[in-house]
């Protein structure tokens, strides 16, 4: 699946909001309408490593100059819907650290077979998970015909 950046400001994310927020106030997607997503370009195409269903909102998990994130899927648009055969998906368990904040996860295999695969690349950012993500990566493209 790829998708190209429309917007990277929490300012543009306030219009998916239930209800007005002023601006500084933190919103459903974790931002206030001053938050910017620096690490996204406007414009710029990803390639999606991963849909993530957060409580309130769902984010693609994408990568920019070697930054792994989590960015929430309003900030886009879908300009290839073509999802990799080879991914997975698991349910969050009630007891594992990140529920509720993660529902659920769809990605390759590691990212969903690994209960900490998430927490380790996201929050944590330990090398061997983003290792791991980089080769499914290029294993990704080649499947979706993009070497």
């Amino acid at each position: 699946m790829k998708v190209r950046c429309i917007n990277n400001t929490g300012e543009f994310l306030r219009t998916y909001e239930y209800k007005k927020l002023e601006k500084e106030m933190m919103g459903r997607f974790g931002a206030t309408a001053y938050t910017g997503y620096d690490q996204l370009w406007v414009g710029k195409e990803y390639l999606v490593m991963g849909l993530i269903t957060f409580q309130t909102y769902q984010a693609y998990l994408i990568d920019d100059s070697g930054l792994i994130c989590a960015c929430p899927c309003q900030l886009f648009e879908v300009v290839d819907n073509k999802a990799a055969s080879s991914w997975y998906f698991r349910l969050i368990e009630k007891d594992e650290n990140i529920y509720p904040f993660v529902q659920s996860i769809l990605g390759y295999s590691e990212l969903c077979s690994d209960k900490k695969a998430y927490e380790n690349l996201i929050v944590e950012m330990e090398e061997e998970y983003q290792r791991i993500y980089f080769r499914r990566k290029i294993e990704l493209e080649k499947e979706l015909g993009k070497e």
